[in-house]
């Protein structure tokens, strides 16, 4: 089916649905919690029994708790274990969902919408492009071929918007973007508090967290990469949750000797969380893939066991070949 159809599809079985639980991946961003809120707001609003929650009942990040509709979000204890409609959205993988994968698959219907190119397909019903700027811009289009959009959901699909699209400078922003900007604003969106909220609203301790881990940074040798990394000490000796890091790795990005940026961020688990961007044609996605994370071209990430030495060392082989 081309997406024309399996949009009617996925409205088709909204509309038939008697409850509907949505979610977006683990670790929420921008377009993943903002996609979701404004999803949750759109149907509740049209009357749907539609519950939203987070994977493992993680909290949305500080930058994003402005957005409306979260009051909505339910606990996973408090969610039918075998709604007739389940909605995933922003997930390359079911295992994005966390604690909310088992729902998922018990549900009548899976519906996987998403736009990265490492989408595994996992629905029953898979809304996936990989050529457009977020997932937030494809919800936005589904949604108001159908149903009302107000203020406060276009406000959340901006914000999934701009973040994905790092406010309109990565590469696959197109003039799509700038035509849903539009139409967003004219819905009410204030586009100078959207981006104040999410980038201008910074803790003190995330500040000094900033400084600790810009004064760590280091170059890779003989590779156009800037690394550097926190600790599980370094966040609760400034008081620093960790989802309120996600945007830290930006700030690494921005040097001028790098072309693949790379933040270590230590687990609870002991575990380490890799972060990476990458500039020109770079595709640190697929370096991501290769150590079973994932991700877009340009910003990814994976998870592992083994030590920052040892990360460096593979992450150096797997670029040699693309920057040779």
């Amino acid at each position: 089916m081309n997406n024309a159809s399996i949009q009617l599809k996925i409205i088709e079985l909204i509309e038939k649905a008697g409850t509907i639980v949505a979610s977006c991946h683990m670790h929420g961003d921008g377009d993943g919690v903002g996609s979701l809120l404004g999803l949750q707001i759109v149907l509740s609003e049209a009357g749907k029994d539609v519950r939203g929650a987070m994977p493992d009942n993680e909290r949305i990040p500080p930058q994003y708790r402005f957005l409306p509709g979260q009051e909505l979000l339910i606990p996973f204890s408090e969610l039918p274990e075998t709604p007739h409609l389940f909605i995933a959205v922003d997930c390359g993988n079911i295992g994005r969902l966390g604690n909310l994968e088992e729902i998922a698959n018990r549900a009548g219907h899976l519906v996987n919408i998403d736009h990265h190119e490492d989408n595994t397909y996992f629905g029953d019903v898979n809304l996936v492009d990989y050529n457009a700027s977020s997932t937030a811009e494809i919800i936005f289009n589904l949604l108001k071929s159908k149903y009302s959009i107000g203020k406060e959901a276009a406000t959340c699909f901006y914000t999934g918007l701009i973040t994905d699209t790092g406010r309109f400078k990565h590469g696959f922003t197109t003039s799509k973007s700038f035509c849903m900007a539009a139409e967003l604003l004219k819905l009410g969106v204030d586009p100078g508090e959207v981006a104040r909220k999410v980038y201008e609203n910074a803790s003190l301790g995330y500040l000094r967290l900033t400084g600790l881990v810009l004064s760590r940074a280091k170059k890779l040798e003989g590779l156009p990469v800037v690394y550097s990394y926190f600790t599980q000490k370094d966040l609760k000796q400034h008081g620093i949750p960790m989802e309120e890091t996600e945007d830290l790795i930006e700030m690494i990005r921005i040097a001028r000797e790098a072309k693949v940026a790379v933040l270590f961020k230590e687990q609870p688990d002991g575990r380490t969380r890799i972060s990476l961007r990458s500039r020109d044609e770079i595709r640190v996605g697929d370096i991501a893939r290769k150590f079973g994370g994932g991700g877009h071209m340009q910003a990814a990430g994976f998870t592992s066991s083994s030590s920052l030495e040892e990360i460096l060392r593979d992450i150096g082989d797997s670029l040699r070949d693309q920057v040779s």
